[in-house]
């Protein structure tokens, strides 16, 4: 039998301050570098993000999930590994960078986002 335990890495004070994020809303977004492609997803009154992630030429999306803290900072992932950091600065165009690594060594770009 095997168990997965999840742990979070908020404190209860982030968490307070959270409460109504005032990130809270619909995003869009398009990344670039070595791969490329287009995001879209919703933050939520706790801060957290929940979206997909759709490669540029395809079909193909991918979950995209994360969190901002009520500083702005943003951290998302997705299950194949791209992971992307970041600051909303401005609701009208943030910016971050990202990552992913693959078999022939470590991808990296930047993103841009804004509000809808």
């Amino acid at each position: 039998m095997q168990f997965l335990f999840l742990f979070s890495c908020q404190s209860d004070e982030e968490l307070q301050r959270q409460s109504n994020s005032k990130y809270e809303g619909d995003y869009i977004g398009s990344y670039e570098g070595n791969d490329k492609g287009e995001f879209s997803f919703k933050i939520t009154d706790a801060g957290n993000i929940v979206g997909d992630l759709k490669y540029n030429n395809s079909t193909t999306n991918e979950e995209f999930l994360g969190y901002v803290q009520s500083t702005g900072t943003l951290s998302a992932n997705t299950r194949s590994g791209f992971v992307f950091n970041g600051q909303i600065t401005n609701f009208d165009n943030s910016t971050g960078k990202w990552t992913k690594n693959s078999e022939s060594g470590t991808l990296s770009g930047t993103f841009r986002l804004q509000k809808k």
